[in-house]
C-alpha cells in the first residue's frame, strides 16, 4: 500500500511540474510569408515551388545571396545527396550536368531524366527549371555569372538568408540588427529564438530581457523561420 501510495505521490508531482512547464511556454507572433513553406514544408507536395515566378524569385534571390554560402542545405558525397529531407542516390554534380544536357532532347534521355523532364513538363516549369540548371552549372567555373536580376529578388527572403547564413564574423551588433530585422518582418518567434534558442547568438551580450518585452505574445505557437537549435 505505501509503494502504490509512493507511487501516486509522484505520478501527481511529475504531472503538476509538466502542468507547471507548460504554463510557463511564451509564444510570438510568426508572419507567414509566401515562401513559408520552403522552411516548413513538404518540398514533394509544395506547389508554391512549382510555379514558375516562384522558382524564379527564389533563384534570383539566391544568386544575389550567393549559391556558395547555401552549400551546407545539401548534403553530398560521391554516391548520393540529400536536400531538404529528399534523398537521390546519384552524384549531385553529374545529375545537374545531364538535367541540362538532356532538356528536350529524348534521345538521349534516361528513364530518370526522361522522367525528370516530363513531370516539369507537366508542371508547365521545364523552361524555367532548365534556365536554372543551366545558370547554375555556370556558375561552377565563372564566378562573374553570379550577376542577378534584382526586380526578381525577395526582399524578405534575402534578409533572411543573411541573418542564417553570415554569420562569419557575428558580434553583438549584427546580433541586434538581426533581431530588428527578424521584428520589422514579422517573425517574433523568430527573433525570439535569436535571442535565446540559438547556438551562435548564445554567448554574444545582448539585452535579451529588454529586448524581448518589444515582441508580440500569442496564444498559440506557429512555426517560425529561425528555428529553435537549442533542443
Amino acid at each position: 500500500m505505501n509503494k502504490l501510495l509512493t507511487i501516486l505521490l509522484l505520478i501527481s508531482l511529475f504531472l503538476s511540474c509538466k502542468h507547471d512547464i507548460k504554463s510557463e511556454l511564451e509564444f510570438y507572433a510568426e508572419n507567414q510569408t509566401s515562401f513559408f513553406d520552403l522552411r516548413n514544408g513538404d518540398w514533394t507536395k509544395n506547389s508554391w515551388i512549382r510555379k514558375p515566378e516562384n522558382l524564379k524569385m527564389v533563384h534570383e534571390s539566391f544568386k544575389k545571396f550567393g549559391y556558395g554560402k547555401l552549400e551546407n542545405l545539401i548534403s553530398k558525397s560521391e554516391s548520393h545527396f540529400l536536400i531538404e529531407g529528399i534523398y537521390i542516390k546519384r552524384n549531385f554534380e553529374n545529375v545537374m550536368d545531364s538535367l541540362q544536357l538532356t532538356y528536350n532532347k529524348p534521345e538521349i534521355q534516361t528513364k530518370y531524366y526522361a522522367e525528370f523532364w516530363n513531370r516539369r513538363k507537366a508542371e508547365n516549369n521545364d523552361s524555367i527549371v532548365y534556365q536554372i540548371i543551366r545558370e547554375f552549372n555556370s556558375m561552377k567555373s565563372d564566378k562573374s555569372q553570379r550577376n542577378y536580376k534584382n526586380q526578381f529578388v525577395n526582399d524578405t527572403l534575402f534578409d533572411l538568408l543573411k541573418i542564417e547564413f553570415n554569420n562569419d564574423n557575428l558580434n553583438s551588433e549584427k546580433a541586434e540588427l538581426d533581431f530588428y530585422t527578424l521584428k520589422k518582418y514579422g517573425f517574433h518567434q523568430s527573433a525570439y529564438n535569436l535571442l535565446f534558442e540559438r547556438a551562435e547568438y548564445s554567448e554574444l551580450e545582448l539585452d535579451r530581457e529588454n529586448l524581448k518585452k518589444e515582441l508580440s505574445k500569442v496564444t498559440e505557437f506557429t512555426y517560425p523561420w529561425l528555428m529553435d537549435t537549442e533542443k
